[in-house]
């Protein structure tokens, strides 16, 4: 009789034994599966986190990229429309006229240019009209003028306008005969072309004002742009012709040549004043 109990005893605990043996092994592949889930996660958030530091860089490039070209294109409009008007373009798309009392208008153009231009090569003159213009504006910009636009072989400056200054004849003036003095040094070393300029400048209120919507032009408008044009068609090879306007701020500053009164389209006997270069 014992011996029956103490089998079914030992028959129980086996089962016991037995469901305790599975349990475990259930447990433990429950433990395997959740850690291979574990791993899979883990894996999956490396894979995220590597393509999520790529597009991280990807986004870094282009900013960067894309604050380059809006640098780019800033001084692009700098280069072609003055401070006040670029700002007013940027922050609302629209810039209005603006009146300038006292400015002083250089004019030029080059003698011949028509005859000469036909003689050369295309890229040469243009190589050429590069290296002038560009010697124009350092020269400009350091007499604290700035230049309007050129057309052709044409150049159009100011002074007074954007930057403020009592001395605005003067500093044209200035300019303009350093951009001679320029333009002899430069035939002396390059003598294939003997560029020649003639001068206009004169001294009045002027307009200031975009043009055009989908391609930004600057320009300047007015009685005072049209006589400065008229000081320069009156005037000779690599001479400096003023107006009697812009000879009444300068006469002490500068020593000039009285002419004779011309006759000016619209305007009448005119008092001009070459400078002594």
């Amino acid at each position: 009789m014992a011996d029956e109990k103490l089998e079914k005893q030992i028959k129980k605990l086996n089962k016991k034994l037995k469901r305790s043996e599975e349990n475990r092994r259930l447990l433990q592949e429950i433990k395997d599966k959740n850690q291979e889930l574990l791993n899979k996660l883990h894996t999956e958030i490396n894979d995220s986190n590597e393509i999520i530091e790529k597009r991280n860089e990807e986004l870094f490039r282009l900013n960067l990229e894309l604050s380059k070209e809006k640098e780019k294109s800033e001084k692009l409009l700098l280069n072609i429309l003055p401070i006040r008007v670029a700002n007013d373009l940027k922050k609302t798309g629209t810039t209005q006229p603006k009146n300038f009392e006292n400015v002083t208008v250089y004019f030029s153009d080059i003698v011949g240019f028509t005859k000469i231009s036909s003689e050369l090569d295309p890229k040469y003159l243009i190589d050429e009209l590069n290296d002038i213009f560009t010697a124009f504006d350092t020269i400009i910009e350091h007499n604290d003028c700035e230049r309007i636009k050129t057309i052709g072989d044409a150049y159009m400056a100011v002074s007074g306008m954007h930057i403020p200054s009592v001395n605005h004849a003067e500093q044209i003036v200035r300019s303009a005969i350093q951009i001679v003095k320029y333009l002899r040094k430069r035939s002396w070393s390059n003598p294939l072309v003997d560029w020649k300029i003639r001068i206009g400048i004169h001294t009045g209120p002027i307009i200031g004002g975009v043009v055009g919507v989908k391609k930004y032009i600057y320009d300047v408008f007015g009685d005072t742009v049209n006589i400065s044009a008229r000081m320069e068609q009156n005037s000779e090879e690599m001479m400096i012709n003023v107006s009697e306007s812009t000879y009444n701020l300068v006469k002490d500053k500068f020593d000039f040549i009285e002419r004779e009164p011309v006759e000016v389209k619209g305007k009448g006997l005119m008092k001009m004043w070459y400078v002594k270069i």
